[in-house]
Protein backbone atom coordinates (compact mmCIF):
# COMPACT_ATOMS: atom_id res chain seq x y z
CA UNK A 1 0.00 0.00 0.00
CA UNK A 2 2.85 2.38 0.78
CA UNK A 3 4.47 1.66 -2.57
CA UNK A 4 1.19 2.37 -4.35
CA UNK A 5 0.75 5.69 -2.54
CA UNK A 6 4.32 6.64 -3.35
CA UNK A 7 3.69 5.83 -7.00
CA UNK A 8 0.69 8.12 -7.17
CA UNK A 9 2.72 10.83 -5.42
CA UNK A 10 5.34 10.53 -8.16
CA UNK A 11 2.56 10.98 -10.70
CA UNK A 12 1.68 14.31 -9.07
CA UNK A 13 5.28 15.38 -9.48
CA UNK A 14 5.35 14.31 -13.13
CA UNK A 15 2.43 16.67 -13.69
CA UNK A 16 4.96 19.50 -13.51
CA UNK A 17 5.93 18.44 -17.04
CA UNK A 18 3.09 20.76 -18.05
CA UNK A 19 5.01 23.70 -16.58
CA UNK A 20 8.23 22.60 -18.29
CA UNK A 21 6.42 22.24 -21.61
CA UNK A 22 5.09 25.80 -21.38
CA UNK A 23 8.58 27.11 -20.61
CA UNK A 24 9.93 25.36 -23.71
CA UNK A 25 7.15 26.92 -25.77
CA UNK A 26 7.98 30.43 -24.59
CA UNK A 27 11.69 29.70 -25.11
CA UNK A 28 11.17 28.74 -28.77
CA UNK A 29 9.35 32.03 -29.35
CA UNK A 30 12.05 34.10 -27.64
CA UNK A 31 14.92 32.27 -29.36
CA UNK A 32 13.22 32.52 -32.75
CA UNK A 33 12.81 36.26 -32.42
CA UNK A 34 16.45 36.66 -31.37
CA UNK A 35 17.72 35.16 -34.63
CA UNK A 36 15.08 36.89 -36.76
CA UNK A 37 15.43 40.64 -36.06
CA UNK A 38 12.82 41.62 -38.67
CA UNK A 39 10.13 39.39 -37.20
CA UNK A 40 7.05 41.42 -36.27
CA UNK A 41 5.17 39.86 -33.32
CA UNK A 42 2.20 42.18 -33.83
CA UNK A 43 1.55 41.07 -37.40
CA UNK A 44 3.10 37.62 -37.65
CA UNK A 45 1.79 34.43 -36.00
CA UNK A 46 4.07 32.31 -33.86
CA UNK A 47 4.02 29.52 -36.46
CA UNK A 48 6.01 31.79 -38.80
CA UNK A 49 9.03 31.17 -36.58
CA UNK A 50 9.10 27.49 -37.59
CA UNK A 51 8.08 27.97 -41.24
CA UNK A 52 10.31 26.10 -43.66
CA UNK A 53 11.60 29.33 -45.20
CA UNK A 54 12.12 31.23 -41.92
CA UNK A 55 15.65 32.07 -40.75
CA UNK A 56 14.61 31.02 -37.24
CA UNK A 57 13.29 27.60 -38.36
CA UNK A 58 16.30 25.52 -37.32
CA UNK A 59 16.71 26.91 -33.79
CA UNK A 60 13.02 27.37 -32.99
CA UNK A 61 12.12 23.88 -34.22
CA UNK A 62 14.82 22.22 -32.12
CA UNK A 63 13.59 23.97 -28.96
CA UNK A 64 10.02 23.06 -29.87
CA UNK A 65 10.95 19.37 -29.62
CA UNK A 66 11.31 19.94 -25.87
CA UNK A 67 7.79 21.35 -25.76
CA UNK A 68 6.42 18.42 -27.76
CA UNK A 69 8.02 15.82 -25.48
CA UNK A 70 6.97 17.34 -22.15
CA UNK A 71 3.54 18.31 -23.47
CA UNK A 72 2.73 14.75 -24.53
CA UNK A 73 4.12 13.48 -21.23
CA UNK A 74 1.83 15.92 -19.42
CA UNK A 75 -1.20 14.68 -21.38
CA UNK A 76 -0.35 11.09 -20.46
CA UNK A 77 -0.06 12.06 -16.78
CA UNK A 78 -3.46 13.76 -16.90
CA UNK A 79 -5.04 10.70 -18.52
CA UNK A 80 -3.74 8.38 -15.81
CA UNK A 81 -4.23 10.78 -12.91
CA UNK A 82 -7.87 11.60 -13.61
CA UNK A 83 -8.61 7.96 -14.38
CA UNK A 84 -6.85 6.26 -11.46
CA UNK A 85 -6.25 8.85 -8.74
CA UNK A 86 -8.81 11.66 -8.78
CA UNK A 87 -11.96 10.77 -10.69
CA UNK A 88 -14.06 13.82 -11.50
CA UNK A 89 -16.77 12.66 -13.92
CA UNK A 90 -17.12 11.46 -17.51
CA UNK A 91 -17.66 14.94 -18.91
CA UNK A 92 -14.43 16.26 -17.41
CA UNK A 93 -12.48 13.16 -18.41
CA UNK A 94 -13.84 13.46 -21.93
CA UNK A 95 -12.18 16.88 -22.07
CA UNK A 96 -8.87 15.37 -20.95
CA UNK A 97 -9.10 12.67 -23.64
CA UNK A 98 -9.91 15.27 -26.31
CA UNK A 99 -6.99 17.41 -25.12
CA UNK A 100 -4.64 14.46 -25.60
CA UNK A 101 -5.97 13.76 -29.08
CA UNK A 102 -5.61 17.43 -30.04
CA UNK A 103 -2.03 17.58 -28.76
CA UNK A 104 -1.03 14.40 -30.58
CA UNK A 105 -2.53 15.81 -33.79
CA UNK A 106 -0.69 19.09 -33.19
CA UNK A 107 2.64 17.36 -32.60
CA UNK A 108 2.43 14.99 -35.56
CA UNK A 109 0.48 17.22 -37.93
CA UNK A 110 2.67 20.30 -37.61
CA UNK A 111 5.81 18.20 -38.03
CA UNK A 112 4.44 16.71 -41.26
CA UNK A 113 3.01 19.99 -42.53
CA UNK A 114 4.87 23.03 -41.18
CA UNK A 115 4.22 26.34 -42.90
CA UNK A 116 6.04 26.29 -46.23
CA UNK A 117 6.63 30.04 -46.14
CA UNK A 118 5.70 33.16 -44.20
CA UNK A 119 3.63 34.67 -47.02
CA UNK A 120 0.64 32.41 -46.30
CA UNK A 121 0.51 31.25 -49.92
CA UNK A 122 -2.15 28.76 -51.00
CA UNK A 123 0.02 25.66 -51.35
CA UNK A 124 -0.88 22.08 -50.42
CA UNK A 125 1.48 22.14 -47.43
CA UNK A 126 0.14 25.43 -46.13
CA UNK A 127 -3.49 24.39 -46.66
CA UNK A 128 -2.86 21.20 -44.68
CA UNK A 129 -1.28 23.31 -41.93
CA UNK A 130 -4.36 25.56 -41.83
CA UNK A 131 -6.71 22.56 -41.81
CA UNK A 132 -4.86 20.99 -38.87
CA UNK A 133 -4.99 24.30 -37.04
CA UNK A 134 -8.74 24.52 -37.59
CA UNK A 135 -9.33 21.02 -36.20
CA UNK A 136 -7.12 21.70 -33.18
CA UNK A 137 -8.80 25.03 -32.37
CA UNK A 138 -12.26 23.47 -32.68
CA UNK A 139 -11.15 20.60 -30.44
CA UNK A 140 -9.89 23.03 -27.82
CA UNK A 141 -13.12 24.99 -27.85
CA UNK A 142 -15.04 21.78 -27.16
CA UNK A 143 -12.62 20.46 -24.54
CA UNK A 144 -12.51 23.80 -22.71
CA UNK A 145 -16.28 23.60 -22.36
CA UNK A 146 -16.15 19.94 -21.29
CA UNK A 147 -13.54 20.63 -18.60
CA UNK A 148 -15.44 23.64 -17.29
CA UNK A 149 -18.89 22.01 -17.27
CA UNK A 150 -17.54 18.74 -15.87
CA UNK A 151 -15.74 20.44 -12.99
CA UNK A 152 -18.65 22.80 -12.28
CA UNK A 153 -21.00 19.84 -11.85
CA UNK A 154 -18.96 18.55 -8.90
CA UNK A 155 -19.24 21.84 -6.94
CA UNK A 156 -16.05 20.80 -5.15
CA UNK A 157 -13.41 22.92 -6.88
CA UNK A 158 -14.75 26.50 -7.12
CA UNK A 159 -11.37 28.17 -7.73
CA UNK A 160 -10.35 25.86 -10.57
CA UNK A 161 -13.86 26.02 -12.01
CA UNK A 162 -13.67 29.82 -12.14
CA UNK A 163 -10.27 29.64 -13.79
CA UNK A 164 -11.46 27.19 -16.45
CA UNK A 165 -14.50 29.38 -17.08
CA UNK A 166 -12.26 32.39 -17.61
CA UNK A 167 -9.89 30.37 -19.81
CA UNK A 168 -12.80 29.17 -21.95
CA UNK A 169 -14.03 32.73 -22.49
CA UNK A 170 -10.56 34.09 -23.34
CA UNK A 171 -9.59 31.16 -25.57
CA UNK A 172 -12.84 30.99 -27.53
CA UNK A 173 -13.10 34.77 -27.94
CA UNK A 174 -9.48 35.21 -29.01
CA UNK A 175 -9.77 32.24 -31.36
CA UNK A 176 -12.66 33.81 -33.26
CA UNK A 177 -10.99 37.23 -33.15
CA UNK A 178 -7.81 35.78 -34.67
CA UNK A 179 -9.77 34.67 -37.74
CA UNK A 180 -11.57 38.03 -38.00
CA UNK A 181 -8.43 40.12 -37.51
CA UNK A 182 -6.52 38.04 -40.08
CA UNK A 183 -9.06 39.15 -42.68
CA UNK A 184 -9.80 42.69 -41.48
CA UNK A 185 -6.68 43.97 -39.68
CA UNK A 186 -3.87 41.50 -40.54
CA UNK A 187 -1.26 43.84 -39.06
CA UNK A 188 -2.51 42.76 -35.60
CA UNK A 189 -3.11 39.06 -36.14
CA UNK A 190 0.10 38.12 -34.31
CA UNK A 191 -0.98 40.00 -31.19
CA UNK A 192 -4.45 38.41 -31.04
CA UNK A 193 -3.06 34.94 -31.76
CA UNK A 194 -0.62 35.32 -28.87
CA UNK A 195 -3.48 35.98 -26.48
CA UNK A 196 -5.05 32.73 -27.69
CA UNK A 197 -1.92 30.57 -27.48
CA UNK A 198 -0.54 32.01 -24.27
CA UNK A 199 -3.94 31.48 -22.63
CA UNK A 200 -3.48 27.83 -23.57
CA UNK A 201 -0.01 27.77 -21.98
CA UNK A 202 -1.37 29.38 -18.80
CA UNK A 203 -4.11 26.74 -18.64
CA UNK A 204 -1.49 23.99 -18.88
CA UNK A 205 0.50 25.53 -16.03
CA UNK A 206 -2.67 25.90 -13.93
CA UNK A 207 -3.68 22.26 -14.52
CA UNK A 208 -0.15 21.08 -13.75
CA UNK A 209 0.04 23.01 -10.47
CA UNK A 210 -3.47 21.91 -9.51
CA UNK A 211 -2.52 18.25 -9.87
CA UNK A 212 0.81 18.80 -8.12
CA UNK A 213 -0.79 20.69 -5.22
CA UNK A 214 -3.05 17.73 -4.55
CA UNK A 215 0.05 15.79 -3.49
CA UNK A 216 1.07 18.58 -1.12
CA UNK A 217 -2.37 18.57 0.51
CA UNK A 218 -2.30 14.80 0.92
CA UNK A 219 1.16 14.91 2.47
CA UNK A 220 0.07 17.71 4.80
CA UNK A 221 -2.96 15.70 5.91
CA UNK A 222 -0.78 12.62 6.48
CA UNK A 223 1.67 14.62 8.61
CA UNK A 224 -1.16 16.07 10.69
CA UNK A 225 -2.66 12.61 11.15
CA UNK A 226 0.73 11.26 12.28
CA UNK A 227 1.13 14.08 14.81
CA UNK A 228 -2.31 13.43 16.27
CA UNK A 229 -1.49 9.75 16.67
Amino acid sequence: MKMQTKGWGSLNTWALSGVVASLFYVAHVVAGRMVWPDYNPLAQPISDLTASSAVSQSLASRILYGYDFFNLLFCFVLLVYFRKVRRINNVFYGGIVLKTIAEVLSTVGYKLFPLADTDWTSSFQNNMHYAITGVIVLSYIVLALLLTIGLARTRKYPTMTRFLSLFSIVFITSGFLTVMVANIQPQYVGLVERINLYALMVSNVALALWVFSHQARKEGSSCLYSLIL
